[in-house]
């Protein structure tokens, strides 16, 4: 009887890790090639930015729209580089964890699909909206600082300090 329990004790404690782990997020670079019109960097500042927990499966309720006015566009990469940047853009691991951030702030890159849709992408956020801003599904929390400011050095005439 106690194995039974000890064995009902372990299946649970096993779902309850698993049901908990974050789901990743990655970019394929063929639907990239194949979806994308435009990638421009730019800075974006958001002062309302503020960090969610979904432990209830919630916080897209609380997702801030993105406001085009907020917007300091620094450059458009040409389109030479695509198949490179979406190459590299697929090798990034990013995650969905329970903490996350409303709205991206700061530097990032955005880019634009066929479908009028656009992917803000952060060191603290990634997110999907519609053309006309509004927030549609929240997609990973960042870029690690190291990754975003390699991508962005190697692709964009922009430096970081």
């Amino acid at each position: 009887m106690r194995k039974i329990i000890s064995l009902l004790i372990l299946i649970i404690f096993v779902a309850t890790l698993t049901a908990c782990t974050p789901i990743p997020f990655d970019y394929d670079e063929l639907v990239l090639n194949e979806t994308v019109i435009r990638v421009e960097l730019i800075y974006y500042d958001q002062p309302d930015v503020r960090q969610l927990s979904d432990l209830l499966g919630n916080a897209h309720r609380h997702h801030l729209d993105f406001y085009f006015e907020l917007v300091e566009y620094l450059e458009i990469l040409d389109q030479v580089y695509y198949e490179s940047f979406f190459i590299e853009l697929s090798k990034i691991y990013m995650h969905n964890p329970i903490q996350q951030n409303n709205s991206p702030s700061g530097i990032a890159i955005l880019i634009h699909y066929t479908d009028g849709y656009f992917d803000v992408l952060s060191r603290l956020y990634v997110g999907r909206f519609n053309h006309e801003g509004k927030f549609m599904e929240f997609l990973a929390n960042g870029v690690s600082d190291n990754i975003f400011e390699m991508i962005i050095e190697q692709y964009f005439n922009h430096e970081f300090q």
